[in-house]
């Protein structure tokens, strides 16, 4: 197990319009210089003008760094292709160390002119391998200068370059992940022909861990391989080329002009292309992707000079009613565009040609924030070219939106409560579908819960009996009624399909472990989908169910359809998306919202977190005020070639939205004055587009810059999103027992000596000893915000990094593979009379999520040890199950419930409290054996499972203590040598614990009480009387009390005998 988190993405999705599920292990860090100040200071005191830098959070070297000036004032002048090439190259070798690579690492790809002047590329390998993802780009104007370099390269390369798995092992494993679960297929999509399934890429890379997600990680040696069958599968799997695991897969769905369409499949004989007859026998749907097609073309052609996707040309391949899509959708497939029956609207065509686009210019990576910017660039640019073409614009799309306002088109929030039966009665979480009547005023309505045939008996992850994928058993029960089907197993289309088949008047759809979200589809049925939590509230009824549906409060609707997505298309029955405000459809408009997405579902959000740059582009055009700031809008032409400059110069395959606000500023600067830029336009045509010379546009200004700035400001694009990154594993604090009563601890245990403690046994995998359970005094790191370690320094802790430098293998056979099951199991012990009988530990969890992890089991009574049950959890019990051996999980806990995992957002752990009701478990009297078990499979890790501070305890009635004890003091005392001796006796013969005050002649004194007797020590002050003859001396004795000795105090008379 390596100690660092692995980046293993369980499953992906298509760049579609709609987006499905996925789940991904966040990357960790491994701690990097900070960049060297000396270097950075250099590179700001060369340059000229004003210098801006930031540094990349996934390396913490500089990622951005701009001038007003030149950054590299030079004899080399950078006016000519050559010479940007060169200016630009110098600076890099300069300063290569300061952006984390060497230079012999950054290699000067391309150089491409545009209207600002240059763009040159550098692309880092290491010992001849390429290193996946990393880029730099220097941006120089046309007087020559260089204002700016921006990117990403991986700091401190130092791995082995040569593949414990070769390429041959590479591409059949990456065949296979992609024959039994297609990264992005989502849960209705049937499963590809594996002999259908081709490898088109398979190189060897440097990958660095966590960089996607903007944190630092591991570099690692990897295979890149990307599987297609040239329809709907097209994904990439990085696989770890020492281990064999794949450490991340992500669907690459995307979800002279020169075009064909064709139905169904891209195989068989094109049923329209270039210059046949327009439209010919085409229906509706053929038509509108054809014209569709030749719009998004002379979009990019006219206004930026762009030939086809690949600025070459590329013909523009579109398939029809595609079956092998989960409908209502359309993707991108690196091939091309692909439609179901009614989802080809003119923005719709143009976002999936826009997939296209943005992988031939910055390639921006499909997941977490620079996917969140794929999807949205699709979106602008389908909505641009809705906007200036004269399709599909009715209702009125030319009226500005008011600031904060919905649409007349949006479907807005509703309410759902359940009112009977009793144990499945409340409010349920809710969002309409985007099909059927809107749901204007209240509707009551029983519901029946659809049964029907279970397609894949005890796999409930395929088929259950209510998943409405095959027709209702219980139709005539449903008729007339709302059904209630959970989400899964088919699309909902089918869904749909039963539900009408029945005779229902409703569907509600209880969803899954995906983001909540609006059922697509075009049916004349209310529809709704509500979360998890709420279906399986509703499916434990009992009796007969009813609901009702109302709107949520009385929203304020814009007339204007402008900046809806998909508002078009039939198929998905109203818009999908709002441009100008995310939150109608309950999407973020500024990363702070509560709207952001922060799980790994939908390849970290996609298609949720792209309302953030969608609002940014939209309240740039048009101008608004959001979130305090006022942005004065900059119109459509403007606004759109700064977005083109910063996708086509400045964007990079793992930029984020910072790096997209340093890109909009850096573009709109490059273009300010510049009047070679032209007016949008698509042309007219009967095939679509044609083209046109819009004219040129009005400069661009320092205005202009300073609104692009604002905006960047009101949607928070270089904040952090902090609501993502601190989600702890663990709830903070413990339990604690009720009034007039006190936790009463009977057994603990803390492990302070150098092994187990006595009476803990271990039970280990004797083919994988190695991982045998330790006392540890390393102290693991703390989330940010997390709670520290409590008690001593000894901690139990199970391994999951392995040796250090081997991480296992999860090559099949392979004697290093680690899979392996670890257990330490406490002293038997006996359930105790009183209340509240548990179990507590405290324990700290950072694992490589969902392949390793660890759980609680329990023997009672010398019975075989099974699962700690859920009811028993009082405390921070498990919430994840471990991934099936089904899904390829090599741990021989496969499937069982287990913490597993880190923080959420950060590589790291933090330690949480436990606790166990041992009365859900046993009964009073009997014997309990509680056993920790860590499991891992073959390979990778991060750093493991600590366990401290076990204990049973119960919930008692304190008894009151005793009445502190009267005492008196002697009334006569002696002093010898300066020492007083004072007698002190205390009824119930218990001794004062704290300090007894002496008073002589106004000078105090304290002293202790040791069997029955104080002594004070006053020798100057006794000398000095003896000296003036003195002989004997009054002083007062006080005592404050304690809780045995009552508070006292007396008068004594002080004896000197003798010279003091």
């Amino acid at each position: 197990m390596r100690h660092n988190l692995s980046g293993l993405l369980q499953k992906g999705i298509g760049l579609s319009l709609v987006g499905a599920a996925l789940a991904v292990v966040p990357s960790s860090p491994v701690t990097a210089a900070p960049n060297d100040p000396s270097v950075l200071q250099q590179m700001r005191n060369e340059a000229q003008g004003s210098v801006t830098a930031r540094t990349s959070p996934a390396t913490a070297k500089v990622g951005f760094i701009s001038a007003t000036g030149d950054l590299y004032p030079s004899e080399v002048s950078g006016r000519s292709k050559s010479g940007a090439a060169a200016k630009a190259t110098e600076y890099v070798d300069k300063y290569a160390r300061a952006f984390g690579a060497t230079s012999a690492q950054l290699d000067q790809s391309t150089v491409t002119a545009t209207p600002a002047g240059y763009t040159v590329d550098f692309d880092q390998t290491y010992q001849g391998v390429p290193v996946f993802g990393a880029k730099l780009r220097a941006q120089l104007d046309s007087d020559g200068d260089l204002t700016s370099v921006s990117g990403y390269v991986a700091p401190k390369l130092n791995l082995d370059v040569k593949p414990s798995i070769d390429r041959a092992t590479a591409e059949a494993t990456a065949k296979r992940l992609a024959s039994r679960a297609p990264a992005g297929a989502g849960e209705d999509a049937a499963k590809p022909d594996a002999a259908k399934l081709t490898v088109t890429k398979a190189e060897l890379s440097v990958y660095r861990l966590g960089a996607l997600q903007g944190v630092e990680g591991r570099n690692l040696l990897a295979w890149v391989v990307e599987v297609t069958d040239g329809q709907q599968v097209r994904e990439t799997s990085i696989l770890d080329a020492t281990t064999g695991k794949a450490v991340n897969r992500y669907s690459m769905i995307a979800h002279a002009l020169d075009r064909e369409l064709h139905e169904e499949t891209i195989e068989d004989t094109p049923v329209w292309k270039e210059g046949d007859p327009f439209p010919g026998t085409l229906d509706q749907d053929q038509q509108n992707e054809v014209q569709g097609t030749g719009e998004a073309y002379w979009f990019f052609k006219n206004s930026f000079g762009r030939d086809s996707f690949d600025g070459n040309g590329k013909k523009m391949i579109t398939v029809n009613n595609d079956p092998d899509i989960a409908c209502p959708n359309a993707n991108w497939n690196g091939t091309s565009t692909n439609y179901c029956s009614g989802v080809s609207s003119d923005d719709t065509v143009a976002h999936e040609w826009g997939h296209a686009y943005t992988e031939y210019t910055s390639g921006l990576l499909y997941q977490w924030q620079s996917g969140a910017m794929n999807e949205a660039y699709s979106d602008i640019w389908g909505e641009t070219v809705d906007m200036l073409n004269d399709r599909f614009n009715t209702p009125d799309e030319t009226a500005l939106r008011t600031d904060g306002h919905c649409s007349q088109g949006t479907r807005t929030a509703i309410t759902l409560v359940v009112n009977s039966p009793a144990e499945a009665a409340g409010s349920c979480v809710v969002v309409p579908a985007s099909f059927g009547p809107v749901i204007g005023s209240e509707i009551t309505s029983d519901m029946v819960i659809g049964t029907d045939v279970d397609e894949n008996p005890g796999d409930p992850a395929v088929g259950t009996t209510t998943d409405g994928c095959s027709p209702f058993d219980n139709a005539a029960a449903i008729a007339g009624k709302f059904v209630y089907v959970d989400r899964g197993s088919c699309n909902f289309t089918v869904k749909i399909d039963h539900a009408e088949d029945a005779g229902a008047t409703g569907i509600i759809v209880g969803n899954n472990d995906s983001p909540i979200g609006s059922i697509s589809g075009d049916s004349p049925l209310y529809g709704a989908m509500v979360s998890k939590a709420d279906g399986t509230r509703i499916k434990s009824a009992t009796g007969t169910l009813n609901i009702t549906m109302a709107p949520a409060g009385a929203p304020v609707l814009d007339a204007s359809y402008r900046w809806l997505s998909g508002e078009d298309d039939p198929a998905f029955g109203g818009a999908i998306r709002d441009m100008w405000n995310p939150n109608c459809y309950g999407d973020p408009g500024k990363v702070s919202d509560e709207e952001y997405y922060c799980d790994t579902a939908d390849n970290g959000g996609v298609h949720t977190n792209s309302g953030v740059v969608n609002h940014t582009y939209a309240l740039l055009v048009d101008g608004g005020t959001f979130n305090g700031v006022t942005v004065p809008g900059i119109g459509l032409d403007k606004a759109a070639n700064i977005f083109w400059r910063t996708q086509t110069s400045y964007l990079t395959p793992i930029s984020g939205f910072a790096e997209l606000a340093d890109g909009l500023d850096a573009s709109c600067r490059d273009l300010t004055g510049n009047t070679s830029l032209k007016k949008l336009t698509v042309g007219t045509g009967p095939t679509g587009g044609g083209q046109a010379d819009g004219g040129p546009m009005p400069a661009i200004t320092a205005a202009d810059c300073a609104a692009v700035t604002k905006v960047a400001q009101a949607t928070e694009l270089r904040v952090k999103p902090v609501q993502c990154n601190f989600r702890l594993m663990f709830r903070k604090g413990t339990v604690g027992c009720g009034d007039g009563t006190v936790t009463k601890k009977l057994w603990s245990q803390e492990f302070e000596g150098a092994g187990l403690p006595a009476g803990w046994t271990t039970d280990i995998d004797a083919d994988n000893s190695y991982f045998e359970p330790t006392i540890s005094r390393a102290l693991p790191p703390i989330s940010e915000k997390g709670t520290p370690h409590k008690g001593g320094a000894g901690m139990l802790y199970f391994n999951d990094k392995g040796n250090a430098g081997n991480y296992g293998s999860c090559k099949p056979n392979d004697p290093n593979d680690y899979s392996s099951r670890v257990s330490v199991a406490t002293p038997e012990l006996t359930v105790p009379e009183g209340d509240l009988p548990r179990l507590t530990f405290d324990q700290y969890m950072s694992s490589e999520v969902r392949t390793d992890g660890g759980n609680v089991k329990v023997s009672v009574n010398g019975e075989a040890y099974e699962l700690v049950p859920a009811d028993a959890w009082i405390y921070n019990g498990p919430r994840t199950t471990l991934l099936s051996a089904e899904e390829d999980n090599t741990n021989p806990m496969a499937g069982e419930e287990a913490f597993t995992g880190t923080d959420g957002g950060v590589p790291t752990g933090s330690w949480g409290f436990s606790a166990i009701d041992l009365s859900e478990i046993a009964d009073e009297g009997d014997t309990v054996q509680f056993r920790f078990d860590f499991g891992m499979d073959g390979c990778n890790g991060v750093d493991g499972w600590y366990i401290d501070n076990v204990a049973l305890s119960i919930c008692d009635t304190p008894v009151a203590p005793p009445a502190p004890s009267p005492a008196t003091v002697a009334k006569t005392a002696v002093a010898k040598k300066g020492v007083v001796k004072i007698g002190v006796k205390v009824k119930s013969g218990a001794t004062p614990s704290g300090k007894v005050k002496v008073t002589i002649k106004g000078r105090t004194y304290t002293g202790k009480v040791v069997r029955g007797v104080l002594t004070i020590k006053a020798k100057p002050q006794l000398a000095k009387l003896w000296r003036h003859h003195v002989r004997k001396v009054g002083a007062k004795v006080t005592y404050k009390g304690d809780a045995k000795v009552a508070p006292f105090a007396g008068k004594v008379t002080v004896k000197l005998k003798g010279r003091q």
